[in-house]
């Protein structure tokens, strides 16, 4: 997606808050919208949708992945190997944050200081859904 048009600083501060809020405050802001019935500029829908995408995804597939290794660890053999695996990606690196929540955690920075700026923030592969979903 490309700036068709020139992003207010208003619709700039909304997509920061609401990367920084993993989607609340855009979810909350396009809540308000419906209810007022007015339009999301393409801007905001973007950011919204890919905060509160980024943040739904993060919280299911830790769900599941704590699911699987709490399954798995009750099998002697492969519990082990699971202990080592939660080790690895759960322990504290930096900051008390684990290597995935490091990772997560600047992916969203990433993102708010890019719309801050304006523009779009790409994905690679989460950019393309929200688009066609967007449009």
């Amino acid at each position: 997606m490309t700036n068709r048009y020139h992003v207010s600083v208003s619709d700039r501060a909304i997509a920061f808050l609401s990367y920084v809020s993993a989607g609340w405050v855009g979810f909350i802001y396009a809540i308000i919208f419906f209810f007022l019935k007015r339009k999301l500029s393409p801007f905001l829908r973007y950011n919204i949708l890919q905060a509160i995408f980024i943040a739904f995804a993060y919280y299911v597939i830790s769900l599941v992945f704590g699911l699987v290794f709490s399954l798995l660890s009750h099998i002697p053999i492969i519990q082990i190997l699971v202990s080592w695996i939660q080790l690895i990606f759960n322990r504290p690196i930096f900051f008390q944050y684990s290597l995935i929540q490091v990772v997560v955690l600047g992916l969203f920075i990433y993102m708010a200081l890019v719309s801050l700026g304006g523009k779009y923030p790409r994905i690679p592969y989460i950019s393309n859904i929200i688009e066609r979903n967007n449009s």
